[in-house]
């Protein structure tokens, strides 16, 4: 659909479109990556794909199989690796990244293949300036 919309809508700008994950594996809906990037492949309006607010647990495995793929960009911004309780309304204590960990993913996404990388959920400034300085740092 976000396909069709850029397409009818002439879109000019430089557009991406990210997935989350809840299983490292498939889109939410249950789609394999693989049926959603034959679609996306073909659009000359989304220039890059990727994943956000999706476990950075997931994120190694996650870059490699969109670079199978697809020759897009690759973009990631994962959550805190924080579980969400939709029914209670409330974030759940689980193995959550703090800035060390993204300090040290952050070049290893790089280098895998992802062009943009940030955080989402329970991400901080502080996780953003740690992102920042570990990529300066081994560029």
């Amino acid at each position: 659909a976000c396909v069709e919309l850029l397409e009818e809508e002439n879109i000019q700008i430089p557009s991406w479109i990210c997935f989350s994950s809840v299983d490292g594996e498939n889109a939410p809906s249950g789609e394999s990556f693989k049926e959603c990037f034959e679609i996306l492949n073909k659009s000359k309006k989304v220039n890059a794909v990727g994943i956000n607010c999706a476990s950075p647990h997931f994120i190694e495995s996650l870059v490699c199989k969109f670079k199978e793929l697809t020759t897009k960009a690759i973009v990631v911004y994962p959550n805190s690796g924080a579980k969400w309780d939709g029914r209670a309304k409330k974030w759940l204590p689980s193995m959550c990244f703090g800035d060390e960990e993204f300090e040290l993913c952050a070049p290893r996404w790089r280098n895998q293949g992802a062009k943009v990388i940030g955080g989402c959920c329970r991400t901080t400034p502080s996780t953003i300036r740690a992102i920042s300085k570990a990529l300066k740092e081994t560029s």
